[in-house]
């Protein structure tokens, strides 16, 4: 089997395959594996390259996947935001109310929204028609609006609504933790993410090849010199494809560390949200508070939206049937029985690291089956 992308789906695919006897290369273009999940060091100080990362599931076989890789503390994933110059939560709570002004307002607007059902209008509206049925205009103005068009370039209008249950919430009892799975953590040896991806490559049958470009221009060429009967793209289409239907909209970012001497902790959580436009960044990100990491001094990941990358797709109108038709192109050309598609770039979804673990060990399956 050929595996086009060593990020997590990439590797767990890989790593499924290898259990049940069958080989597989797999082609990174980087000089490492890891992808998004991949973590570096600076001043002995581990943290995230591209942003936070929090395993988190209600899928029993992927959390058991993930500790015999590497084991993971018990890690519990707070979020701070910035609103009127204080620190509140993330999600938001209704005990923050207190702490802002209108609150008696915006209070009024959220009991005016208590019979909502925001799961049933997320395939029907927009993202901002979505937020404002949830949780009012005042509330939308202040925590999300801001935010949302610092991270996708564009108003919250042209936004699907798909994603946003996932993403967006108001709790009514005062929960404060931002994810609600009974599995959570972050791996708890040195390494982080890194462990987790040597882990899931450190078998017999898999090769990795970093530094290897494949497209589909050479596709063909690199299944035959590798006899690969299947190839399984985890990368974006559009660009494997050099945008040959037209470039698929995505979002990237850029994270830029700082590190700060002697201070066990900067900040009062991993993550800091920073809606309000006077901010040039979006996020403040702390990695100490997730891994647990004993030593001197911290870093701080400043993260920037708008730079170039693929770390988002942005789901709008027109954009799932581009995808769709790039899917279509690449089965015409190889051959549908010869080529499969998982993780959050190849099928252009916003998906978390244990979906896309889920989707790896389906496609594996079905090719072993």
């Amino acid at each position: 089997m050929l595996i086009v992308g060593a990020g997590i789906t990439g590797c767990t695919v890989a790593h499924r395959l290898a259990s049940r006897g069958v080989c597989s290369v797999v082609y990174e273009r980087t000089p490492a594996p890891g992808g998004l999940i991949r973590c570096a060091k600076l001043e002995g100080v581990l943290y995230e390259t591209h942003g936070t990362h929090v395993f988190h599931t209600g899928d029993s076989e992927i959390w058991q996947l993930a500790n015999a890789i590497t084991p993971f503390n018990d890690y519990r994933h707070r979020v701070a935001i910035m609103i009127e110059g204080r620190l509140l939560n993330w999600p938001i709570l209704r005990s923050d109310l207190e702490r802002q002004s209108r609150g008696e307002e915006i209070r009024a607007q959220l009991e005016a929204r208590r019979h909502v059902d925001p799961s049933a209008r997320a395939d029907a509206a927009s993202f901002e028609e979505w937020c404002l049925e949830l949780m009012g205009p005042i509330l939308y103005e202040r925590y999300v609006k801001p935010y949302t068009i610092k991270q996708w370039g564009r108003e919250p209008s042209q936004l699907s609504a798909s994603w946003a249950p996932r993403r967006v919430g108001v709790r009514w009892n005062d929960e404060p933790y931002l994810f609600t799975d009974p599995h959570q953590g972050w791996p708890a040896t040195p390494g982080g993410y890194n462990d987790l991806v040597a882990g899931l490559l450190d078998h017999p049958l898999i090769r990795l090849r970093a530094r290897a470009d494949v497209s589909l221009r050479t596709l063909a060429a690199t299944m035959a010199r590798e006899a690969a009967g299947v190839a399984v793209l985890t990368c974006a289409l559009d660009e494997f494809c050099d945008d040959e239907l037209g470039p698929l909209p995505w979002r990237g970012i850029a994270l830029r560390p700082v590190h700060v001497p002697q201070l066990e902790h900067a900040q009062a959580t991993t993550v800091v949200n920073y809606p309000a436009l006077e901010y040039p960044f979006i996020r403040i990100h702390e990695t100490k508070h997730a891994s647990g990491q004993r030593c001197s001094g911290t870093v701080l990941g400043f993260e920037f939206p708008g730079a170039p990358g693929r770390h988002y797709p942005v789901e709008s109108p027109g954009t799932r049937e581009r995808h769709d038709a790039y899917v279509a192109l690449l089965r015409a050309r190889v051959g549908a029985d010869r080529i499969r598609f998982a993780g959050r770039l190849a099928t252009y979804r916003y998906l978390d690291m244990d979906a896309c673990m889920r989707q790896a060990i389906d496609c594996a399956d079905t090719l072993i089956g």
